[in-house]
């Protein structure tokens, strides 16, 4: 039985879109691929500040764009733009409820307006026994979901998954057998996860007030919890000299992150561009 999804990525100036199938089996098929490009920041006016003239702008391209597109589920991944980001330690035996109501603490702990956030709670550890559970904890603005929830809504489609770039792109592993690790780079923002077997082990954001503060966390983290696995890189402040200085630097396989092999291509001919995308939709899959 095939399954289908829609997904689409948000960046500065671009939503990103794809039509995946799943096979019987573990191989997709990439069908449609679709760029609509803009002028505005999308996150700073548009789901930030929600410009009234922008959202009608990008909500009548989607509409049009997603009418030609005949899957109902559609899954939509956020860049970390404008996220805040906690690592906390929870009782590993706390059932659902106290669960959140410590998320909650938290919460009201670390934002100055807590009831203006919805949180995404990320597993982290090695598996090893411990009386607690490592998480980082995801806030982001729900004034972000409310715009995107009334941009889509024309499109009558079923919104199943809203996730954030860097978890949705863990579900590309080429080797899910090896340890790497994967550096998201923004222009304002870093993040790095390590994962094994499926397990983040370790995950780590930065916001960046310049670009130039890439070199210095991408060395100076990388080597902390990433030493000696192969890196891959993503995001669209990854260029062949950021690369280069990287690999240089820690004498370690670094490459582009691409698509896994079980991945055949029949709508599109810059797969990367389209990772972020591609990978919500495969998370977003293997929940029905």
């Amino acid at each position: 039985m095939t399954k289908s999804q829609l997904s689409l990525s948000f960046e500065k100036h671009s939503i990103l879109l794809v039509l995946v199938n799943q096979g019987d089996g573990s191989w997709y098929n990439v069908q449609q691929s679709v760029e609509l490009k803009f002028d505005d920041d999308l996150y700073a006016n548009l789901l930030d500040k929600g410009n009234t003239a922008l959202m009608t702008h990008v909500s009548q391209k989607l509409s049009e764009t997603l009418a030609r597109m005949s899957a109902s589920r559609l899954s939509v991944c956020l860049n970390l733009s404008g996220a805040k980001c906690l690592n906390v330690q929870l009782d590993r035996a706390l059932d659902a409820e106290a669960f959140n109501q410590e998320c909650k603490r938290e919460a009201e702990l670390f934002l100055r307006d807590p009831s203006e956030y919805i949180w995404q709670p990320i597993q982290l550890g090695d598996g090893q026994p411990s009386e607690f559970d490592n998480y980082l904890l995801v806030f982001l603005p729900k004034r972000y979901l409310t715009r995107l929830r009334m941009m889509l809504l024309a499109s009558r489609k079923d919104i199943n998954l809203v996730d954030v770039s860097h978890i949705s792109l863990q579900h590309l592993q080429m080797n899910p057998q090896m340890k790497h690790a994967l550096l998201e780079i923004e222009r304002d923002y870093v993040s790095l996860s390590t994962v094994m077997s499926t397990q983040i082990e370790a995950m780590k954001y930065w916001p960046l007030e310049v670009e130039t503060d890439v070199a210095y966390f991408a060395l100076s983290e990388i080597k902390k919890i990433a030493k000696g696995c192969p890196v891959s890189l993503v995001g669209s402040s990854v260029t062949d000299e950021i690369i280069g200085f990287v690999s240089s630097a820690l004498k370690t396989p670094v490459q582009r992150a691409t698509l896994p092999p079980n991945f055949v291509l029949s709508g599109t001919d810059k797969p990367e561009k389209y990772l972020k995308a591609i990978g919500c939709a495969v998370k977003a899959m293997s929940y029905f």
